[in-house]
């Protein structure tokens, strides 16, 4: 009777466990961004031609282009929460004092001015 008691207990918690793990959503973390925690702050544009943009998002107003090889500050760094590109990392740097955010997939980014300077120069 007892034997049957426990096996029964553990069934019932094993079900209600089961429910418990169905029910809960599942948490989406995006990487921490470590672009800017000291080492990387220089970027040198690494697409042909990349465009850039008024927001972090390939939708936002594109502002103007920028040719491979230019090499940039990074001011800061944000994931995209737009729709269509939710998770892309962009940076927004400072050009002619003018402010505009970048794409990580068109830029590499580098720990020193001058490191993004000499890799500016290999890609040109």
């Amino acid at each position: 009777m007892r034997k049957s008691l426990l096996k029964l207990s553990i069934i019932l918690v094993a079900g209600l466990m089961a429910l418990l793990v169905v029910g809960c959503k599942p948490r989406i973390r995006l990487p921490e961004d470590t672009s800017l925690s000291g080492t990387n702050q220089w970027l040198a544009v690494s697409s042909m031609y990349t465009q850039m943009k008024s927001a972090p998002s390939g939708a936002s107003e594109d502002l103007g282009i920028l040719r491979r090889g230019t090499v940039l500050k990074i001011v800061e760094s944000a994931y995209s929460s737009f729709e269509q590109d939710r998770g892309t990392l962009w940076f927004k740097v400072r050009n002619s004092g003018h402010d505009a955010w970048i794409s990580a997939a068109d830029s590499n980014t580098f720990s020193s001015e001058a490191q993004a300077k000499q890799a500016a120069l290999r890609m040109k």
